[in-house]
């Protein structure tokens, strides 16, 4: 094959073409090069790390609880078996109450809780020794508590207490003074008996009467057939919430989001219990101790069913449980709380109970967690 001799201009111009590609490939280069930077600006691919970071530690919250395992706390239970809690990243251990040991108040404030459940004459009474602490929900909208006698030496009214003997817990006596005052009576005009939580001193004649919770403690005795009268405060003229959910100021501001977040988990577990009773009925009586209690399986149900109404208002059904009104606590409870206190004066309410933390574990989501 025979290759044509080019001649000098041609050369020339194949030259000038050779160069002219050189140049528009080192362009391109440059270009693709320039074009190319953004990938390796594209580091926020690195600055995704957050997501493959540890989670971060869980809070630690002990609760202190005001009483005996019992229906009373069967939503609790269900929080922590349904891992509600663990939903929000909180490590709960719960500490029991009961009859004749010190008030939740006075245990969160010496240290030993972070969380309290408690009635709002113990709450103002120990913050009016120096306590600095905020309520932030309220498990039942009525309070159950009463006197509770045989009706064969009945206690039908406040003035019947006069001279007898009234069994109940070391600090119950500050609460039956209170209701005496309130209906202008004498207080301190009965003998207390320290006792148990059931009314067996009643029954065996030890005591006249007892301070008990209307919608639990009788109702062995009516499945026994023993004639009984029982009637609440609330019913003699103080009204007031009761198991009030409170901590400290100082823990409150140092971890609000967990509290949020306990109180979320709390109300999904009373609300899955309200679903499920016997489930967590079953919690009650064999995973957190009141078969060793000598609680009876067969009583527990009655017992939740009657807290019920008294958990639920028309406030809870618009808003979730839980809610309280600072009206009711201006206009009511304080009244309550001033005659059995004795104190002169009480703080602001709104400074001691804190709406917002029920107001940012319902956010958006109406009156109901679990449907949320």
């Amino acid at each position: 094959m025979r290759f044509k001799k080019v001649s000098p201009p041609l050369r020339l111009w194949a030259l000038l073409i050779a160069m002219v590609l050189v140049f528009a490939a080192c362009g391109d280069d440059d270009t693709a090069a320039t074009t190319a930077a953004p990938a390796t600006t594209a580091a926020p691919a690195t600055t995704a790390a957050p997501a493959t970071t540890e989670a971060p530690e869980p809070t630690e919250i002990r609760l202190r609880l005001s009483w005996i395992a019992d229906p009373g706390f069967m939503g609790l239970y269900e929080a922590v078996e349904q891992g509600f809690f663990e939903d929000e990243n909180l490590i709960v251990s719960i500490e029991h109450g009961g009859p004749n040991v010190p008030n939740s108040a006075q245990v969160v404030i010496a240290g030993a809780a972070d969380i309290g459940v408690t009635d709002p004459l113990s709450l103002a009474l120990v913050m009016s020794e120096g306590a600095d602490f905020v309520a932030f929900a309220a498990r039942l909208q009525q309070d159950p508590t009463g006197i509770g006698s045989l009706c064969d030496d009945p206690i039908n009214e406040p003035a019947d207490i006069a001279g007898k003997k009234i069994a109940g817990g070391t600090t119950d006596g500050m609460l039956i003074d209170a209701l005496l005052v309130a209906n202008g009576l004498e207080p301190g005009t009965y003998e207390l008996i320290p006792a148990g939580w059931d009314m067996s001193p009643v029954v065996d004649g030890t005591v006249d009467g007892m301070l008990i919770w209307v919608n639990s403690h009788p109702l062995p005795l009516n499945a026994q057939g023993i004639c009984n009268i029982s009637w609440t405060f609330s019913e003699k003229g103080l009204a007031a919430y009761q198991d009030l959910f409170f901590t400290t100021t100082d823990f409150m501001a140092e971890n609000r989001d967990a509290i949020v977040g306990f109180l979320r988990a709390n109300i999904k577990g009373w609300e899955y219990a309200f679903a499920n009773p016997d489930h967590a009925i079953d919690l009650v009586m064999n995973t957190w101790g009141g078969t060793d209690l000598g609680l009876v399986t067969e009583d527990q149900m009655p017992v939740h069913e009657a807290q019920i109404p008294l958990m639920t208002s028309d406030l809870t059904d618009e808003k979730g449980l839980f809610w309280f009104d600072l009206d009711k606590i201006e206009n009511e409870q304080n009244g309550f709380v001033l005659a059995g206190s004795g104190l002169p004066e009480l703080p602001d309410t709104a400074s001691v109970y804190d709406i917002s933390i029920l107001e940012d574990a319902y956010a958006g989501c109406g009156s109901s967690l679990l449907d949320c």
